[in-house]
């Protein structure tokens, strides 16, 4: 039986990665840039409508969406939010660095809770996205 191949070993007889050296640095072409860029969009949640189905959660290909629990924001050192959460609240977060706007989650919210919107110069004047869990 052969033995696996332990990763950290030198003896391994497997390809490493090519490591390049022959990058040239260039100016970056202003429409290029935003083409890439993401859209200037958000993707926002009204709190009375969500019914905490988790379809968002589930349908999101960047595993980039979460519904957090009281005690879990507080273990993570968020205490000024973990102080303001109910204890049958949920925290709805989306990592903006890991979410291309698909809008995927838009599409699969069966009740509306989640919506698009633009976003501008100014802050919004909402509170904070929390659900309740039903009892």
């Amino acid at each position: 039986m052969k033995q696996p191949l332990d990763p950290f070993s030198k003896k391994n007889d497997i390809d490493k990665p090519r490591l390049r050296t022959d990058y040239v640095m260039q100016d970056i072409d202003a429409d290029w840039l935003k083409a890439v860029r993401k859209p200037p969009r958000y993707i926002g949640l009204i709190p009375e409508l969500c019914i905490l189905c988790d379809g968002c959660v589930d349908i999101c290909p960047w595993y980039c969406i979460f519904m957090l629990r009281p005690e879990v924001v507080s273990e993570a050192g968020s205490e000024e939010v973990a102080r303001d959460m109910k204890p049958n609240d949920i925290l709805f977060v989306i990592d903006d660095d890991a979410c291309t706007r698909c809008l995927l989650c838009v599409e699969r919210c069966p009740t509306g809770a989640l919506t698009i919107g633009k976003l501008d110069a100014k802050k919004p004047k909402r509170g904070r996205a929390m659900g309740k869990v039903s009892d």
